[in-house]
């Protein structure tokens, strides 16, 4: 059964909007400021005005077609694996702010530390299953060797499935070449992929040439790509729902068209990440009810069109981890698990609209992932589960925790947290009464304390440092 749980709009609303997007693409058509992208649009049938391009309805819908449904990407550790499908739910953690929190320091410019802690953090969190790239800015790395040192230490202090550079042709195929460093060679991705991008459109309907470089680069080395739009309404999209959606997806096709003119067959992941306006400030509102509902819709789209979606995770407007960014991050990371979200992003540690990563909210929405996680087992029903064997022998007014039956199957039926407290008040009391984010704040303490590197053989090391020196 596909992992869709609620269901916004009817069927025939869900195809008025893909109509009404094939009209936009056909007939507005996309800035693409990419020269090579729009050649290679060209052979495949798009028509070119200038830098606009338009794209017949054949054309996206060939490119629909070929898109795999399925894929695994694939970690150093093959225990690791992590399989995308319309069924399935990965959760990746916090990616592209330019700014870290904690309870000590508070809130500053993040460092190549922050970034190799939050990549350990993650590394050691059974909830987060896929590394990010950008897991936050390293403001003290010159900006030109960011992306190739922020890829090194992802690939040196993680065995997970990671993400990759978007920042232009060359950054992306760097990034490419060193995981293919790491992982048999370029043939050998090319047949198992390992590394995911998440190139961007320029809203409202127009791409920079450097995203579309990189989905490009993506695409010839066959890895996986988030195409991903994030409109606002109000202010870069259409102040109605139905017509952001309609323009976030005709920007998300088109980058996946251009992905499967290059190397049809490429794995994508349709990633749309549109939410409101704050009307007051001007400003992104992310933890907004409107996020929601667009996170819902665009779960729909991708079981309309057999892509793997992405949603964006637990996030909060919040400036720190309060009240507000739990009740935030609740409902957002809720609806991506009831749009039947398959590539979870931010899936951790996001306040501030994605300017600031919380070393403290990431523990905490760690135990909120681990919860879903179970929840999306589901529930198993046979003759053992029914239990009617030991409803039988307790009987009524019996107690079933002594019983076989109890032991054999609370282990694999409960979830166990590893964060929230279920004491007795009185027990809470005696061992300090402290807030969880005190809690929290000493638990990621004590994973980067008992941290272990899966250290890279040594000669994959010295090829990966000459390859980041010689370019």
């Amino acid at each position: 059964m596909q992992n869709t749980r609620y269901q916004i709009l009817t069927q025939d609303k869900i195809e008025m909007i893909h109509e009404n997007t094939l009209r936009i693409l056909e007939n507005i058509g996309v800035v693409m400021t990419n020269e090579d992208a729009r050649r290679i649009l060209a052979e495949h049938g798009a028509v070119l005005d200038g830098e606009i391009v338009r794209f017949p309805r054949r054309l996206v819908e060939k490119a629909i077609e070929a898109a795999p449904s399925s894929y695994t990407i694939h970690g150093r550790d093959p225990e690791k694996n992590v399989d995308i499908s319309l069924d399935t739910t990965a959760y990746v953690g916090p990616a592209g702010s330019p700014f870290v929190m904690d309870m000590e320091k508070g809130r500053r410019e993040g460092t190549l530390e922050d970034f190799n802690n939050i990549v350990k953090i993650c590394h050691c969190l059974e909830n987060i299953d896929i590394q990010s790239f950008l897991s936050c800015e390293t403001n003290d790395i010159d900006v030109r060797k960011r992306p190739t040192t922020m890829m090194y230490n992802t690939l040196k202090y993680s065995d997970k499935p990671l993400m990759g550079s978007v920042l232009g042709y060359k950054n992306a195929k760097d990034c490419l070449e060193m995981a293919a460093i790491v992982f048999g060679g370029k043939e050998e991705i090319k047949k198992n992929p390992v590394m995911a991008g998440i190139p961007c459109s320029l809203t409202p309907l127009s791409y920079d040439s450097a995203q579309l470089g990189a989905i490009i680069a993506y695409a010839e080395y066959g890895q996986p790509q988030l195409i991903n739009s994030l409109c606002m309404a109000g202010t870069t999209a259409p102040a109605t729902i139905a017509g952001l959606v309609s323009v976030q997806n005709a920007e998300v096709l088109s980058g996946i068209v251009l992905a499967q003119c290059v190397n049809p067959g490429t794995p994508v992941v349709y990633s749309a990440s549109g939410t409101s306006t704050d009307m007051s400030s001007g400003s992104l509102a992310i933890g907004s009810s409107e996020d929601a509902l667009i996170s819902l819709i665009n779960g729909q789209l991708c079981k309309y069109y057999k892509i793997p979606c992405r949603i964006s995770g637990a996030l909060s407007d919040s400036k720190m981890m309060d009240s507000q960014a739990a009740y935030e991050s609740s409902v957002t990371i809720s609806m991506a698990q009831m749009a039947g979200g398959n590539f979870i992003l931010h899936g951790g540690g996001i306040l501030e609209t994605y300017n600031t990563v919380s070393f403290e909210k990431l523990i905490i929405d760690n135990e909120v992932l681990g919860m879903w996680k179970r929840i999306d087992r589901g529930v198993e029903v046979n003759e053992e589960t029914l239990a009617y064997d030991v409803i039988e022998e307790v009987g009524p007014k019996g107690v079933f925790l002594m019983e076989e039956h109890t032991l054999e199957h609370y282990h694999d039926e409960f979830y166990r947290p590893t964060l929230s407290d279920r004491k007795s008040f009185t027990q809470w009391a005696a061992d300090g009464g402290e807030p969880i984010e005190r809690v929290a704040n000493r638990r990621w303490k004590e994973i980067l304390d008992l941290y272990e590197e899966p250290a890279l053989p040594a000669d994959v090391d010295a090829a990966l440092k000459k390859y980041m020196g010689d370019i």
